[in-house]
Protein backbone atom coordinates (compact mmCIF):
# COMPACT_ATOMS: atom_id res chain seq x y z
CA UNK A 1 0.00 0.00 0.00
CA UNK A 2 1.20 3.38 -1.28
CA UNK A 3 0.43 6.57 1.29
CA UNK A 4 -0.25 9.84 0.24
CA UNK A 5 1.40 10.76 3.25
CA UNK A 6 3.84 10.15 5.87
CA UNK A 7 4.57 11.70 9.72
CA UNK A 8 7.45 10.39 11.73
CA UNK A 9 7.81 11.86 15.33
CA UNK A 10 9.34 10.95 18.47
CA UNK A 11 6.15 11.08 20.41
CA UNK A 12 3.09 10.07 18.40
CA UNK A 13 -0.65 10.50 18.63
CA UNK A 14 -1.65 7.41 20.66
CA UNK A 15 -0.34 5.78 23.83
CA UNK A 16 -1.02 3.20 26.04
CA UNK A 17 -2.04 2.21 29.25
CA UNK A 18 -3.15 -0.72 31.59
CA UNK A 19 -7.36 -0.80 32.35
CA UNK A 20 -8.33 -1.80 35.85
CA UNK A 21 -8.35 -5.79 33.86
CA UNK A 22 -4.78 -5.54 32.77
CA UNK A 23 -5.15 -5.03 29.13
CA UNK A 24 -3.93 -2.22 27.28
CA UNK A 25 -5.81 0.92 26.16
CA UNK A 26 -5.04 3.29 23.44
CA UNK A 27 -5.50 7.12 24.42
CA UNK A 28 -5.32 9.76 21.96
CA UNK A 29 -2.64 12.34 22.41
CA UNK A 30 -3.59 16.17 23.57
CA UNK A 31 -2.17 19.39 21.26
CA UNK A 32 -2.49 21.28 18.12
CA UNK A 33 0.35 19.08 16.41
CA UNK A 34 -1.89 15.73 16.85
CA UNK A 35 -4.94 18.07 15.94
CA UNK A 36 -3.50 19.09 12.88
CA UNK A 37 -1.40 15.79 11.92
CA UNK A 38 -4.00 13.61 13.04
CA UNK A 39 -6.44 15.34 11.20
CA UNK A 40 -4.71 15.43 7.62
CA UNK A 41 -4.55 11.62 7.89
CA UNK A 42 -7.70 11.11 8.56
CA UNK A 43 -8.39 12.77 5.53
CA UNK A 44 -6.10 11.14 3.23
CA UNK A 45 -4.02 7.54 3.40
CA UNK A 46 -1.12 8.12 5.25
CA UNK A 47 0.87 6.64 8.20
CA UNK A 48 2.26 8.11 11.53
CA UNK A 49 5.37 6.94 12.67
CA UNK A 50 6.69 7.25 16.17
CA UNK A 51 8.66 5.85 18.65
CA UNK A 52 7.44 3.11 21.53
CA UNK A 53 8.07 5.83 24.64
CA UNK A 54 6.22 4.26 27.71
CA UNK A 55 6.83 -0.41 28.92
CA UNK A 56 2.98 -0.62 27.70
CA UNK A 57 3.60 1.16 24.39
CA UNK A 58 6.55 -1.07 23.51
CA UNK A 59 4.68 -3.87 24.44
CA UNK A 60 2.27 -3.11 21.41
CA UNK A 61 5.11 -2.20 19.33
CA UNK A 62 6.99 -5.47 19.78
CA UNK A 63 3.32 -6.94 18.77
CA UNK A 64 3.58 -5.04 15.49
CA UNK A 65 7.48 -5.14 14.31
CA UNK A 66 7.61 -4.38 11.11
CA UNK A 67 3.63 -3.93 10.10
CA UNK A 68 1.39 -0.76 10.17
CA UNK A 69 -1.44 -1.63 12.45
CA UNK A 70 -4.75 0.66 12.95
CA UNK A 71 -6.03 1.71 16.42
CA UNK A 72 -8.96 4.10 17.43
CA UNK A 73 -8.29 6.55 20.13
CA UNK A 74 -10.34 9.15 21.29
CA UNK A 75 -12.77 9.64 17.63
CA UNK A 76 -10.02 9.68 15.08
CA UNK A 77 -8.43 6.32 13.58
CA UNK A 78 -4.79 6.51 13.28
CA UNK A 79 -2.62 4.19 10.98
CA UNK A 80 0.93 3.39 13.05
CA UNK A 81 4.27 2.27 12.73
CA UNK A 82 5.83 1.80 16.12
CA UNK A 83 9.08 1.59 16.83
CA UNK A 84 10.59 0.05 19.44
CA UNK A 85 14.02 1.50 20.42
CA UNK A 86 14.98 -1.03 23.16
CA UNK A 87 17.81 -0.25 25.23
CA UNK A 88 18.99 2.49 22.55
CA UNK A 89 16.48 4.54 24.27
CA UNK A 90 17.79 6.68 26.83
CA UNK A 91 21.06 7.23 24.71
CA UNK A 92 19.29 8.56 21.83
CA UNK A 93 16.42 10.45 24.26
CA UNK A 94 17.86 11.35 27.43
CA UNK A 95 21.65 11.91 26.47
CA UNK A 96 21.45 12.94 22.10
CA UNK A 97 18.07 14.53 22.13
CA UNK A 98 17.79 16.04 25.76
CA UNK A 99 20.90 16.98 26.38
CA UNK A 100 23.77 17.21 23.74
CA UNK A 101 21.19 18.97 20.79
CA UNK A 102 18.49 20.58 23.19
CA UNK A 103 20.99 22.21 25.19
CA UNK A 104 22.67 23.44 21.95
CA UNK A 105 20.03 24.77 20.43
CA UNK A 106 18.86 26.66 22.99
CA UNK A 107 22.13 27.78 24.17
CA UNK A 108 21.85 26.50 27.79
CA UNK A 109 24.86 24.79 28.44
CA UNK A 110 27.16 26.09 31.85
CA UNK A 111 30.57 26.95 30.33
CA UNK A 112 33.01 26.58 31.19
CA UNK A 113 32.35 23.14 32.19
CA UNK A 114 30.08 21.87 29.89
CA UNK A 115 29.20 20.25 28.00
CA UNK A 116 32.58 17.91 28.93
CA UNK A 117 33.07 16.19 25.38
CA UNK A 118 32.99 12.92 27.08
CA UNK A 119 30.72 9.57 26.73
CA UNK A 120 29.35 11.27 23.13
CA UNK A 121 30.38 8.71 20.98
CA UNK A 122 28.21 5.64 21.73
CA UNK A 123 25.23 7.74 22.64
CA UNK A 124 25.59 9.61 19.14
CA UNK A 125 25.75 6.27 17.32
CA UNK A 126 21.96 5.13 19.54
CA UNK A 127 20.90 8.17 18.12
CA UNK A 128 21.66 7.62 14.73
CA UNK A 129 20.73 3.85 15.15
CA UNK A 130 17.33 4.75 16.24
CA UNK A 131 17.10 7.67 13.49
CA UNK A 132 17.54 4.68 10.93
CA UNK A 133 14.95 2.71 12.62
CA UNK A 134 12.18 5.30 12.74
CA UNK A 135 13.71 5.87 8.39
CA UNK A 136 13.11 2.48 7.89
CA UNK A 137 9.35 2.39 8.40
CA UNK A 138 8.83 5.55 7.05
CA UNK A 139 9.98 4.15 3.32
CA UNK A 140 8.20 0.81 4.24
CA UNK A 141 5.17 2.73 4.36
CA UNK A 142 5.91 3.99 0.60
CA UNK A 143 4.63 7.41 1.02
CA UNK A 144 5.01 10.53 -1.86
CA UNK A 145 5.43 12.77 1.07
CA UNK A 146 7.35 12.68 4.45
CA UNK A 147 6.81 15.24 7.35
CA UNK A 148 9.88 14.76 9.70
CA UNK A 149 8.89 16.33 12.77
CA UNK A 150 11.88 18.31 15.49
CA UNK A 151 15.23 17.58 16.82
CA UNK A 152 14.89 13.96 18.14
CA UNK A 153 15.41 13.33 14.04
CA UNK A 154 17.39 14.61 12.68
CA UNK A 155 19.60 12.28 10.80
CA UNK A 156 16.41 10.44 9.37
CA UNK A 157 16.09 12.06 6.32
CA UNK A 158 19.21 11.07 4.05
CA UNK A 159 18.13 7.77 4.97
CA UNK A 160 14.84 8.60 3.34
CA UNK A 161 15.78 9.90 0.12
CA UNK A 162 18.31 7.66 0.12
CA UNK A 163 15.51 4.47 -0.69
CA UNK A 164 12.90 6.68 -2.20
CA UNK A 165 14.50 9.56 -3.95
CA UNK A 166 11.39 11.67 -5.65
CA UNK A 167 9.75 11.81 -1.67
CA UNK A 168 9.19 15.14 -0.86
CA UNK A 169 10.47 15.76 2.44
CA UNK A 170 9.62 18.64 4.72
CA UNK A 171 11.73 18.66 8.64
CA UNK A 172 9.91 21.12 11.22
CA UNK A 173 12.08 22.17 14.34
CA UNK A 174 9.46 23.26 17.37
CA UNK A 175 12.64 24.37 18.55
CA UNK A 176 15.23 27.27 18.12
CA UNK A 177 18.79 26.96 16.23
CA UNK A 178 22.08 28.54 17.51
CA UNK A 179 24.38 30.51 15.71
CA UNK A 180 27.51 28.48 14.63
CA UNK A 181 29.85 28.95 17.11
CA UNK A 182 27.54 27.75 19.50
CA UNK A 183 26.13 24.58 17.54
CA UNK A 184 30.18 23.70 17.10
CA UNK A 185 29.47 22.98 21.32
CA UNK A 186 29.11 19.70 20.03
CA UNK A 187 31.84 16.92 18.44
CA UNK A 188 32.22 17.94 15.03
CA UNK A 189 31.02 14.81 13.60
CA UNK A 190 27.80 15.42 15.73
CA UNK A 191 27.11 19.21 14.24
CA UNK A 192 28.29 17.59 10.77
CA UNK A 193 26.14 15.20 10.96
CA UNK A 194 22.96 17.03 11.98
CA UNK A 195 23.34 20.06 9.44
CA UNK A 196 23.84 17.17 6.44
CA UNK A 197 21.14 15.28 7.84
CA UNK A 198 18.46 18.20 7.86
CA UNK A 199 19.59 19.70 4.66
CA UNK A 200 18.51 16.30 2.95
CA UNK A 201 15.24 17.36 3.00
CA UNK A 202 13.29 19.65 0.74
CA UNK A 203 12.09 22.06 3.15
CA UNK A 204 13.06 22.76 7.10
CA UNK A 205 10.68 24.76 8.98
CA UNK A 206 10.83 26.71 11.71
CA UNK A 207 8.73 28.95 13.86
CA UNK A 208 10.59 32.26 13.69
CA UNK A 209 12.87 33.66 10.93
CA UNK A 210 15.78 34.27 13.26
CA UNK A 211 16.08 31.03 13.63
CA UNK A 212 15.63 30.27 9.82
CA UNK A 213 18.84 32.86 9.80
CA UNK A 214 20.95 30.93 12.16
CA UNK A 215 19.94 28.03 10.39
CA UNK A 216 21.31 29.30 7.41
CA UNK A 217 24.45 30.97 8.98
CA UNK A 218 25.54 27.07 10.24
CA UNK A 219 24.74 25.59 6.65
CA UNK A 220 27.07 28.22 5.20
CA UNK A 221 29.77 27.87 7.77
CA UNK A 222 29.61 24.13 8.92
CA UNK A 223 29.03 22.60 5.80
CA UNK A 224 30.55 25.08 3.73
CA UNK A 225 26.87 25.16 2.19
CA UNK A 226 25.74 28.22 -0.69
CA UNK A 227 22.94 30.71 0.53
CA UNK A 228 20.67 31.61 -1.92
CA UNK A 229 17.63 34.24 -0.43
CA UNK A 230 15.81 31.58 1.87
CA UNK A 231 17.51 28.69 0.37
CA UNK A 232 20.47 26.69 0.96
CA UNK A 233 22.65 25.05 -2.09
CA UNK A 234 24.32 21.66 -0.70
CA UNK A 235 25.81 18.74 -2.30
CA UNK A 236 23.85 19.15 -5.53
CA UNK A 237 20.61 19.79 -3.79
CA UNK A 238 18.44 23.19 -2.53
CA UNK A 239 16.18 23.30 0.59
CA UNK A 240 14.43 26.08 1.37
CA UNK A 241 14.69 27.16 4.81
CA UNK A 242 11.50 29.04 5.97
CA UNK A 243 8.95 29.82 9.04
CA UNK A 244 5.26 28.88 9.81
CA UNK A 245 3.27 30.27 12.28
CA UNK A 246 1.59 28.05 14.76
CA UNK A 247 -1.55 29.40 16.63
CA UNK A 248 -3.86 27.86 18.55
CA UNK A 249 -7.18 25.70 17.67
CA UNK A 250 -9.85 27.99 18.83
CA UNK A 251 -12.39 25.52 18.84
CA UNK A 252 -10.66 22.87 20.76
CA UNK A 253 -9.46 25.42 23.19
CA UNK A 254 -13.91 26.61 23.70
CA UNK A 255 -14.26 22.50 24.08
CA UNK A 256 -11.99 22.24 26.87
CA UNK A 257 -12.29 25.41 28.73
CA UNK A 258 -16.52 24.27 28.38
CA UNK A 259 -15.63 20.81 30.36
CA UNK A 260 -17.17 20.01 33.63
CA UNK A 261 -13.61 19.64 35.21
CA UNK A 262 -12.06 23.00 34.20
CA UNK A 263 -15.33 24.31 35.73
CA UNK A 264 -14.56 22.33 38.41
CA UNK A 265 -10.55 23.64 38.85
CA UNK A 266 -11.87 26.89 38.37
CA UNK A 267 -13.94 27.29 41.26
CA UNK A 268 -11.02 25.60 43.39
CA UNK A 269 -8.45 28.51 42.33
CA UNK A 270 -10.92 31.16 43.30
CA UNK A 271 -11.27 30.29 46.56
CA UNK A 272 -7.55 29.77 46.61
CA UNK A 273 -7.05 33.05 45.50
CA UNK A 274 -9.86 34.92 47.20
CA UNK A 275 -9.49 38.58 46.36
CA UNK A 276 -6.21 38.79 44.83
CA UNK A 277 -4.56 39.72 41.67
CA UNK A 278 -3.70 36.25 40.06
CA UNK A 279 0.15 36.12 38.40
CA UNK A 280 0.15 33.26 36.74
CA UNK A 281 3.03 30.96 34.67
CA UNK A 282 1.99 27.95 33.10
CA UNK A 283 4.92 25.74 31.84
CA UNK A 284 7.30 22.52 31.52
CA UNK A 285 10.23 22.52 34.34
CA UNK A 286 12.63 23.08 31.73
CA UNK A 287 15.57 24.99 31.92
CA UNK A 288 14.99 27.20 29.23
CA UNK A 289 11.87 27.64 30.22
CA UNK A 290 13.20 30.20 32.85
CA UNK A 291 11.46 29.59 35.78
CA UNK A 292 13.74 30.62 38.47
CA UNK A 293 14.50 34.23 37.17
CA UNK A 294 10.65 34.90 36.82
CA UNK A 295 10.51 33.65 40.35
CA UNK A 296 13.33 35.71 41.58
CA UNK A 297 11.59 39.00 39.90
CA UNK A 298 8.03 38.28 41.62
CA UNK A 299 10.39 38.38 44.56
CA UNK A 300 12.02 42.05 44.05
CA UNK A 301 8.37 42.87 42.88
CA UNK A 302 6.90 42.35 46.66
CA UNK A 303 10.61 43.48 48.06
CA UNK A 304 10.44 47.23 45.94
CA UNK A 305 6.30 47.69 45.94
CA UNK A 306 5.08 46.41 48.91
CA UNK A 307 1.78 47.17 48.07
CA UNK A 308 1.71 44.18 46.29
CA UNK A 309 2.06 42.12 49.77
CA UNK A 310 -1.23 40.50 50.46
CA UNK A 311 -2.66 41.47 47.15
CA UNK A 312 -1.27 38.87 44.48
CA UNK A 313 -1.37 35.50 44.19
CA UNK A 314 1.56 34.00 42.02
CA UNK A 315 0.51 30.50 41.40
CA UNK A 316 3.18 28.47 38.92
CA UNK A 317 1.30 25.37 37.34
CA UNK A 318 4.36 23.58 36.06
CA UNK A 319 4.26 20.45 34.59
CA UNK A 320 7.81 17.59 35.63
CA UNK A 321 10.22 17.69 32.45
CA UNK A 322 12.56 15.33 31.41
CA UNK A 323 13.30 14.43 35.56
CA UNK A 324 15.86 11.64 34.23
CA UNK A 325 18.37 14.07 33.29
CA UNK A 326 20.15 15.42 36.18
CA UNK A 327 20.29 18.97 34.86
CA UNK A 328 16.50 19.18 34.79
CA UNK A 329 16.16 17.71 38.45
CA UNK A 330 18.35 19.78 40.08
CA UNK A 331 16.77 22.98 38.27
CA UNK A 332 13.07 22.08 39.57
CA UNK A 333 15.24 21.64 43.14
CA UNK A 334 16.26 25.42 42.89
CA UNK A 335 13.13 26.72 41.85
CA UNK A 336 11.43 24.92 44.62
CA UNK A 337 14.35 26.20 47.23
CA UNK A 338 13.84 29.83 45.42
CA UNK A 339 10.31 29.20 46.29
CA UNK A 340 10.35 28.52 50.27
CA UNK A 341 13.02 31.28 50.51
CA UNK A 342 9.94 33.83 48.89
CA UNK A 343 6.95 32.15 51.38
CA UNK A 344 9.38 32.54 54.35
CA UNK A 345 10.32 36.30 53.61
CA UNK A 346 6.92 37.43 52.16
CA UNK A 347 3.91 35.50 53.71
CA UNK A 348 3.39 31.25 53.14
CA UNK A 349 0.41 32.25 50.94
CA UNK A 350 1.73 34.43 48.40
CA UNK A 351 2.99 31.80 46.17
CA UNK A 352 2.07 28.54 45.11
CA UNK A 353 4.46 26.10 42.46
CA UNK A 354 2.42 22.94 41.27
CA UNK A 355 4.29 20.36 39.76
CA UNK A 356 2.25 17.73 38.21
CA UNK A 357 0.01 17.51 35.10
CA UNK A 358 -3.44 18.85 36.05
CA UNK A 359 -4.82 20.06 32.35
CA UNK A 360 -7.73 21.22 33.49
CA UNK A 361 -6.54 23.70 36.13
CA UNK A 362 -4.06 25.34 33.74
CA UNK A 363 -6.44 26.21 31.24
CA UNK A 364 -9.10 27.42 34.52
CA UNK A 365 -5.78 29.47 35.83
CA UNK A 366 -5.01 30.92 31.95
CA UNK A 367 -8.89 31.58 32.10
CA UNK A 368 -8.34 34.02 35.34
CA UNK A 369 -4.94 35.61 35.11
CA UNK A 370 -4.25 39.04 35.69
CA UNK A 371 -0.93 38.54 34.32
CA UNK A 372 0.80 35.72 32.36
CA UNK A 373 4.28 35.40 32.65
CA UNK A 374 6.44 33.42 29.84
CA UNK A 375 9.89 34.97 29.64
CA UNK A 376 12.23 31.85 27.69
CA UNK A 377 15.97 32.31 27.14
CA UNK A 378 15.20 30.75 24.06
CA UNK A 379 12.13 29.28 23.35
CA UNK A 380 10.65 27.79 19.63
CA UNK A 381 7.18 28.88 19.56
CA UNK A 382 5.82 29.09 23.56
CA UNK A 383 2.33 27.95 23.16
CA UNK A 384 1.42 29.24 26.37
CA UNK A 385 1.85 32.48 25.30
CA UNK A 386 -1.00 31.97 23.08
CA UNK A 387 -2.94 29.63 24.31
CA UNK A 388 -3.06 32.26 27.78
CA UNK A 389 -4.52 35.01 26.00
CA UNK A 390 -6.97 33.00 23.86
CA UNK A 391 -8.69 31.48 26.62
CA UNK A 392 -8.38 34.78 29.19
CA UNK A 393 -11.85 35.97 30.01
CA UNK A 394 -10.09 39.68 32.39
CA UNK A 395 -8.25 41.23 29.81
CA UNK A 396 -4.84 39.96 31.36
CA UNK A 397 -1.56 41.30 30.71
CA UNK A 398 1.31 39.06 28.93
CA UNK A 399 4.42 39.75 30.03
CA UNK A 400 6.91 38.28 27.24
CA UNK A 401 10.61 37.23 26.70
CA UNK A 402 11.82 38.25 22.76
CA UNK A 403 13.78 35.21 22.56
CA UNK A 404 10.03 32.90 22.08
CA UNK A 405 9.36 32.17 18.88
CA UNK A 406 5.83 33.55 19.80
CA UNK A 407 6.99 37.00 19.95
CA UNK A 408 7.04 37.40 16.43
CA UNK A 409 3.25 37.70 16.25
CA UNK A 410 2.24 38.73 19.90
CA UNK A 411 4.93 41.30 20.61
CA UNK A 412 3.05 44.02 19.64
CA UNK A 413 0.35 43.34 22.49
CA UNK A 414 2.26 41.94 25.16
CA UNK A 415 5.22 43.51 27.26
CA UNK A 416 8.59 42.71 26.43
CA UNK A 417 11.65 41.82 28.95
CA UNK A 418 14.39 40.53 28.64
CA UNK A 419 15.08 37.15 29.96
CA UNK A 420 18.57 37.68 31.63
CA UNK A 421 17.38 40.85 33.87
CA UNK A 422 15.43 39.82 36.41
CA UNK A 423 15.04 43.81 37.47
CA UNK A 424 13.11 44.52 34.24
CA UNK A 425 11.01 41.84 34.25
CA UNK A 426 10.39 42.62 38.12
CA UNK A 427 9.31 46.47 36.86
CA UNK A 428 7.14 44.90 33.87
CA UNK A 429 5.25 42.24 36.68
CA UNK A 430 4.73 45.85 38.75
CA UNK A 431 3.60 47.92 35.41
CA UNK A 432 1.24 44.85 34.68
CA UNK A 433 -0.30 44.95 37.83
CA UNK A 434 -1.20 48.17 38.09
CA UNK A 435 -2.13 49.38 34.38
CA UNK A 436 -4.98 51.13 34.05
CA UNK A 437 -8.32 49.13 32.19
CA UNK A 438 -8.28 50.76 28.97
CA UNK A 439 -4.71 49.65 28.02
CA UNK A 440 -5.18 46.18 29.34
CA UNK A 441 -8.66 45.83 26.94
CA UNK A 442 -6.52 47.12 23.91
CA UNK A 443 -3.58 45.05 24.57
CA UNK A 444 -5.62 42.27 25.13
CA UNK A 445 -7.47 42.35 22.18
CA UNK A 446 -4.39 42.55 20.37
CA UNK A 447 -3.29 39.23 21.83
CA UNK A 448 -6.09 37.59 20.88
CA UNK A 449 -6.45 38.14 17.46
CA UNK A 450 -2.53 37.27 17.21
CA UNK A 451 -3.01 34.05 19.09
CA UNK A 452 -5.61 32.91 16.47
CA UNK A 453 -2.79 33.57 13.14
CA UNK A 454 -1.92 30.44 11.60
CA UNK A 455 -4.42 27.63 13.44
CA UNK A 456 -2.71 24.24 13.23
CA UNK A 457 -4.58 23.29 10.43
CA UNK A 458 -3.82 26.41 8.27
CA UNK A 459 -0.41 25.69 9.67
CA UNK A 460 0.27 22.24 8.27
CA UNK A 461 -1.55 23.08 5.03
CA UNK A 462 1.04 26.12 4.50
CA UNK A 463 4.19 23.71 5.15
CA UNK A 464 2.27 21.02 2.20
CA UNK A 465 1.38 24.20 -0.30
CA UNK A 466 5.58 25.11 0.17
CA UNK A 467 6.87 21.73 0.02
CA UNK A 468 4.41 21.03 -3.32
CA UNK A 469 5.81 24.15 -4.65
CA UNK A 470 9.57 23.49 -4.14
CA UNK A 471 9.52 20.11 -5.45
CA UNK A 472 6.92 20.99 -8.39
CA UNK A 473 9.73 21.14 -10.93
CA UNK A 474 12.45 18.83 -9.43
CA UNK A 475 13.07 16.06 -12.02
CA UNK A 476 12.53 12.37 -10.54
CA UNK A 477 15.01 9.97 -10.33
CA UNK A 478 13.41 7.73 -13.36
CA UNK A 479 14.01 10.16 -15.69
CA UNK A 480 17.71 11.46 -14.59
Amino acid sequence: MTDALVVASNRGPVSWRRDHDGSLVARRGFGGLVTALGGALQREPGTWVSVALTGDDRQVAQQHVGTPFEVEAGEATYRLRLVDAGDRYDAYYNEVSNRLLWFSVHQLWGEPYAPSGIGWHDAWEDYRSVNAAVAEEAVAADAREVHLQDYHLTTCAPLVRREQPDAAILQYLHTPWCHPEYLRHLPDVVASDVMRGLLAADVVAFSSQAWCEAFRRCAARICDAAVDGEDVVYDGRRTRVTAFVLGVDGDDLAASAASDAVAKAGRDLDEERGDRALLLRVDRTDLSKNILRGLLAYELLLERHPQHRGRVWHYAHLNPSRQSVPEYREYLQRCRSAADRIRERFGGDCLTVFVGDDYPRAVAAQQRSDVLIANPVMDGTNLVAKEGPALNRVDGVLVLSPNAGAADVMGDGALMVNPYDVEEQAAALHRALTMDLAERSARAQKLRAAAGRGTPTEWFRAQRDVLRQVTAGRPSSASS
